[in-house]
């Protein structure tokens, strides 16, 4: 197997390359938008997951007559409220606009894919 690869390989070395093909390789990540860009979604993430989450939770809570459960699901509307708003405070001071933008976004598509379960 290991003679077959080799062979292969001298295969691709020995092989006539044209003027016109190009070398494509990876281009390195040097400036740091990607890095704040993906800060950005990271927190808009967290805030759209944690809020979903919380919404979810509540309406079971509404639902369940069992007090254990309810109990259960309050401490885990609580961690939920705490991961939204450590992700909004981290967005808040990096950019108040886009923090802005994305709450109004979030409240719209919650109003539209919720509503149905208050009525």
């Amino acid at each position: 197997m290991k003679e077959l690869l080799d062979q292969e390989e001298v295969d691709l070395d020995e092989e006539d390359v044209s003027e016109d093909s190009i070398s494509i390789a990876p281009i390195a990540e040097t400036s740091a938008v990607p890095t704040q860009k993906n800060f950005l979604l990271e927190m808009q993430l967290k805030m759209a997951t944690s809020s979903i989450n919380h919404e979810y939770a509540r309406m079971e809570f509404d639902d369940t007559d069992c007090h254990e459960r309810r109990e259960e699901l309050l401490g885990y509307m609580n961690d939920c409220r705490q991961e939204y708003f450590d992700a909004r405070d981290k967005l808040v001071t990096y950019d108040p606009y886009a923090l802005a933008e994305f709450e109004q976004d979030l409240l719209r598509q919650k109003l539209q894919t919720l509503s149905h379960y208050n009525a």
